[in-house]
């Protein structure tokens, strides 16, 4: 663990090597014993000490530690033609913990705690490469309810524009010799994503929510004047070249069981809404 922790740190520039070892040092005890609190997995109540005090410095910002854990994966994917950036957004829930500083709401004003978005690196293998980036933030009070306003709002005032900064922010960090598809889930069907500017190297793979108005871009060659049609009709009028076999988990609301996706595939050129 010791090995891993320095080798993964070891583009950590915290303005004091002291505060690097500290951090290689909190990292392999916490990583070591994932599931036990901080005072138990430091040792002693010396370290478990020494590891609030590195929390809260003023001489460094949380962002300097990602920086340097994306750096050592980034070394990781440039051993990848390709490589899958993997993004979705997930809260962390304080709300038991009320003597914490700094929480913002979450799905409600009675629950608080943080917003993390994530981009994650994986190989098409499915492969673990690391970190590429991420954005932690609290929502501040004064917003709640806001989310019923979303479609009178501008991308850049909502939190939907965390997709769009991690996409340009992944696209400065893969070299552009690596093609690297940007997935995502419903909450990535933004237009304005679909619309910013891209690298060449630069894909994505979004699970769509929304029916769009589109143009069928085959009619367009064939005709010049394509048909205006909407992206569900249009994705069913289209034939099935296979389809695939997908094992769903059990949940609350569904049993266990196969179901079969059939795969089809188009060009479509989406309309501004």
């Amino acid at each position: 663990m010791e090995k891993w922790a320095a080798q993964e740190l070891q583009y950590a520039d915290l303005g004091d090597t002291r505060r690097k070892k500290r951090l290689i040092s909190i990292v392999e005890n916490l990583a070591s014993q994932p599931s036990t609190s901080v005072p138990q997995a430091s040792g002693n109540l010396a370290a478990a000490s020494a590891t609030y005090e590195f929390w809260n410095s003023p001489y460094f910002h949380p962002s300097d530690i990602i920086a340097a854990q994306a750096k050592s994966t980034v070394e990781r994917i440039k051993e990848h033609p390709i490589v899958l950036a993997v993004q979705d957004t997930t809260s962390l829930d304080f709300t038991t913990q009320k003597a914490k500083k700094g929480m913002g709401y979450l799905d409600c004003k009675t629950s608080f705690g943080l917003k993390v978005h994530t981009t994650l690196g994986v190989s098409p293998q499915g492969i673990p490469l690391g970190l590429i980036n991420q954005y932690v933030w609290a929502r501040e009070e004064k917003n709640l309810g806001i989310a019923k306003q979303r479609k009178k709002r501008e991308t850049q005032e909502k939190e939907s524009q965390r997709w769009l900064d991690s996409v340009s922010e992944t696209q400065q960090q893969i070299p552009e010799e690596i093609q690297v598809v940007t997935i995502g889930d419903c909450e990535a069907d933004i237009f304005d994503l679909f619309a910013q500017s891209r690298s060449p190297n630069s894909h994505l793979l979004i699970r769509g929510t929304h029916n769009r108005k589109v143009n069928y871009l085959e009619d367009k060659e064939k005709s010049g004047h394509p048909e205006t049609k909407y992206l569900h009709q249009s994705i069913r009028e289209i034939k099935a070249c296979g389809s695939l076999d997908v094992q769903v988990k059990r949940n609350p609301n569904h049993e266990a069981r196969l179901a079969k996706l059939t795969v089809r595939f188009a060009s479509f050129e989406i309309q501004v809404p």
